[in-house]
């Protein structure tokens, strides 16, 4: 397997992307959907970790001119970061987690086709292979250790903690 930074953010993208068309292909159960939905939170939590902590930092630094890209793209990491906080703590039957998995849904997507599109070629570009490949082996190192599940800060937690029995 290639070590290559953008090879393996697309493949991350990729298994997103088929979490996403399983949990909304039709006719979907509802205990397939709440598997796959825990999937998304975990697949997810741990990929934004990854941009965050580690590519998104290199990128800034190595091409100034996506740094303002960068900022946006933390943004959008922070509101999928929220609703996979709030998706964590909901009952699986809530019509309100299918609601939000569906924004959460579309929100990433749009995400990952203008990294894909816009910054990735950019970046590649700019930053040697060899280079890619140190920040890829950076984030195979942080993924063993990066977050599995969204933290639940303040509110959440005691909501998290109101829904318990």
């Amino acid at each position: 397997m290639s070590t290559d930074a953008i090879v393996l953010l697309r493949e991350d993208h990729r298994k997103l992307r088929h979490l996403f068309r399983d949990y909304l292909a039709p006719g979907t159960t509802d205990s397939a959907r709440a598997e796959d939905a825990e999937r998304i939170v975990h697949e997810l939590t741990v990929h934004t970790y990854l941009e965050d902590e580690v590519v998104y930092p290199e990128v800034r630094r190595q091409v100034p001119e996506l740094a303002d890209a960068m900022r946006v793209a933390q943004q959008e990491h922070h509101v999928s970061d929220l609703l996979c906080q709030e998706i964590a703590v909901m009952n699986d039957g809530d019509p309100q987690r299918d609601a939000k998995l569906r924004v959460l849904i579309g929100t990433v997507s749009r995400h990952l086709d203008a990294e894909e599109g816009e910054w990735f070629p950019q970046v590649r570009a700019a930053i040697g292979r060899t280079e890619l490949r140190r920040i890829g082996e950076r984030m195979q190192a942080v993924r063993e250790t990066a977050p599995r599940e969204p933290e639940k800060p303040g509110l959440l937690r005691r909501f998290a903690d109101a829904l318990e029995p």
